[in-house]
């Protein structure tokens, strides 16, 4: 298993700091692993929520790995990692008054033996793109989502409704968290693409199928992806991170 990563992070056009954070791998990290977390809260609590909930899952798993112990169950790992994450952030915001109401999103990929797990949490997403197509594979836990979902407003609504941007679930917002976890068989030649709201709210990915199978790297598609969506007002923090899998045991 080969897996190519890409990412690449804007604070965009309008917001004062970066609250958005992302992972894929260096050479002492975890090689299998990439992740995207968007932090909310003032007083640079955003920024804080978003960093720790990605270090705090990398390191559970380092631990985890450090120990030999062999992955059975990958999705009861990532709950796991994310729960710790999860009660980390709640704790930090009940400890200072100036991190009242911090969280973030979160949406993990990790890769074992041509399978992807996802783990997720908030309006973040995962994508899916194979032979010219492109899938969700995350659901927003959002307002509008649930507004979608039982028929209030329909699918035209989404993108102008004026609450659009309230998440219905987070990391470190409550004691206890509940995690959307998939369990996706890869193809040769699969691109897993990560990626924070303020993507969404400028880029339609659909429309840039050729620019993602024309990309000669996953960093070129990543910063590409950013900068359209900056060049198109960049209202948001924006973040991207891609992933190329290829079979390796193709080539023995």
């Amino acid at each position: 298993m080969l897996l190519e990563y890409g990412g690449y992070s804007h604070k965009g056009m309008v917001r004062k700091s970066n609250e958005d954070y992302y992972y894929i791998p260096s050479t002492n990290k975890i090689q299998n692993l990439a992740m995207i977390a968007d932090g909310m809260g003032g007083h640079n609590a955003g920024e804080l929520a978003s960093r720790m909930a990605v270090e705090t899952v990398i390191d559970y798993l380092s631990q985890r790995m450090d120990k030999d112990e062999y992955i059975q169950d990958p999705i009861e790992l990532i709950e796991e990692a994310i729960k710790v994450s999860n009660n980390k952030i709640f704790k930090v915001s009940l400890s200072n008054e100036s991190y009242n109401g911090m969280g973030t999103t979160l949406v993990s990929a990790y890769f074992s033996q041509g399978i992807l797990y996802l783990g997720h949490v908030g309006d973040s997403r995962g994508y899916l793109i194979r032979k010219g197509q492109i899938k969700q594979l995350t659901k927003d836990h959002s307002l509008v989502q649930e507004l979608l979902d039982n028929g209030t407003i329909t699918p035209d609504e989404v993108d102008k409704h004026p609450q659009k941007n309230i998440i219905t679930r987070a990391l470190g917002t409550e004691y206890d968290i509940d995690i959307d976890c998939h369990k996706i068989p890869l193809e040769e030649d699969d691109i897993i693409l990560l990626c924070t709201d303020g993507l969404i709210l400028h880029v339609d990915l659909q429309e840039n199928i050729d620019l993602v199978e024309s990309a000669h790297s996953m960093q070129e598609l990543a910063s590409s992806l950013v900068h359209q969506a900056v060049d198109r007002g960049g209202l948001d923090n924006v973040t991207v991170v891609a992933i190329k899998y290829t079979n390796m045991k193709k080539e023995g």
